[in-house]
């Protein structure tokens, strides 16, 4: 609330001098979803003038862009359909704003993701100044998660989590959510908050790095994603046989494995920037095994040996899937060669005559960041591990990364949405 009544004071400060134009923002809402694509269009503009138009917000109004764009003939400017001739971004692009926005201060120091219920709205504030002078100001709302979902935090048989339960009445289709190597709870901010806005009940996972579970991702027993798997089936708003994994990076290495090994229970797997090996723990500094089974190490590959036997071993073995699988990578990959690895997943698939949907979305300009949509990519080669504390380069463009996240995440739900629905 603070944060809105400031907005509107600034609002009302330069308020005098939009009537000298009867400029203003034409937006249908104020409220969105950060996935939802904003159309920022200004009336009421000199024809033919010179504007520009500027973005500020984030949780700490730390996000800043600009660009700079002519008025048609009628007084408007769209940016849906019209080219900045200069800013922070180029081209026509409706949410270049957005993802082309700039830290104005440093990020705040790395944590781990504790679950958390809260998630206010965002103010972002869009104004359009003409000669220096700001003729037209609005604000935005953005949330992470659809305010008619319910969300509890998870502390029942071992588990951490959030718990995201939609709208409406009745048994919904339902995914769980697994972070990578950073540890704790996938945000609201992630795929947990943007599936459970579009209709799913949802748990997003902790499984290590915080509270009482490993404190690095070493030694899981995979027996944990069992009872997650099955925590989901009892509760009255999932329907326990349209239930899906999507996972992310170590995340996504996770799904496609318990994808082969609860073939029962999951019906789609969705896996960003995949891995098609089991590898070992990651972030403790010693070279073991990542997941267990039946008190058991799972076999794995050593990035550092070329050794062929052991990493047939590691291979995971995708064919027992039973349901249809999503891969989607970044062809500049900074963290690990994860198109290759996708393609190998494919290539696996294809051999064994996989019966079920399959596809790979490879994109040219993106790296390790493909995600939910909408918010700023700047910072993708500037972005600190949670854990070790070493600055990650995820590779890609920041163009390239957004427009990855866009058409994905456009993909992934009509995928999702076929395999259970």
């Amino acid at each position: 609330m603070r944060a809105r009544r400031a907005f509107a004071l600034i609002a009302l400060t330069f308020g005098g001098i939009a009537p000298a134009f009867g400029a203003r923002f034409e937006l249908p809402r104020e409220t969105f979803l950060i996935d939802e694509p904003i159309p920022i269009i200004i009336s009421g503009l000199p024809a033919g003038e010179t504007i520009t138009v500027g973005l500020r917000g984030g949780s700490r109004g730390e996000w800043l862009s600009n660009v700079t764009v002519t008025a048609d003939s009628a007084g408007v400017v769209d940016l849906a359909r019209m080219a900045p001739s200069q800013g922070t971004y180029r081209g026509i692009d409706p949410m270049g704003l957005f993802w082309s926005a700039k830290r104005s201060i440093p990020p705040p120091p790395p944590s781990s993701p504790l679950p958390r219920t809260e998630n206010p709205p965002q103010p972002w504030q869009l104004t359009a100044t003409v000669h220096g002078s700001i003729v037209a100001t609005t604000t935005v709302l953005r949330r992470d998660v659809a305010e008619n979902v319910a969300m509890k935090v998870v502390r029942e048989q071992g588990l951490v989590g959030v718990f995201y339960q939609p709208a409406g009445e009745g048994r919904h289709p339902a995914i769980l959510v697994l972070g990578g190597s950073g540890g704790g709870v996938p945000p609201a901010a992630s795929y947990a908050g943007g599936l459970a806005s579009h209709g799913y009940a949802v748990l997003a996972l902790a499984y290590f790095g915080v509270e009482d579970l490993p404190p690095s991702l070493s030694r899981i027993p995979l027996e944990y994603f069992k009872t997650a798997l099955d925590w989901m089936a009892a509760q009255p708003a999932v329907d326990p046989g349209r239930i899906g994994v999507v996972g992310a990076s170590r995340g996504a290495e996770l799904a496609l494995l318990l994808g082969s090994l609860y073939s029962k229970q999951i019906r789609t797997v969705v896996a960003y920037m995949p891995s098609n090996l089991v590898w070992g723990g990651c972030c403790s500094g010693l070279n073991e095994p990542s997941w267990m089974l039946g008190g058991q190490p799972v076999a794995w590959a050593n990035p550092r040996r070329d050794d062929f036997i052991a990493m047939q071993r590691a291979a995971i073995p995708v064919e027992r899937i039973r349901g249809g699988v999503l891969l989607i990578s970044g062809k500049q990959d900074g963290v690990w060669h994860s198109t290759e690895m996708a393609d190998a997943v494919v290539n696996r698939l294809r051999r064994n005559h996989f019966a079920y949907p399959y596809a790979h979305l490879a994109y040219d300009d993106a790296g390790h960041a493909i995600g939910r949509p909408g918010m700023p990519t700047t910072d993708i080669d500037n972005v600190r591990h949670p854990l070790t504390g070493r600055v990650m380069h995820l590779g890609g463009t920041p163009a390239g990364t957004a427009h990855a996240r866009e058409d994905s995440w456009r993909q992934m739900l009509a995928f999702v949405d076929a395999q259970l629905r």
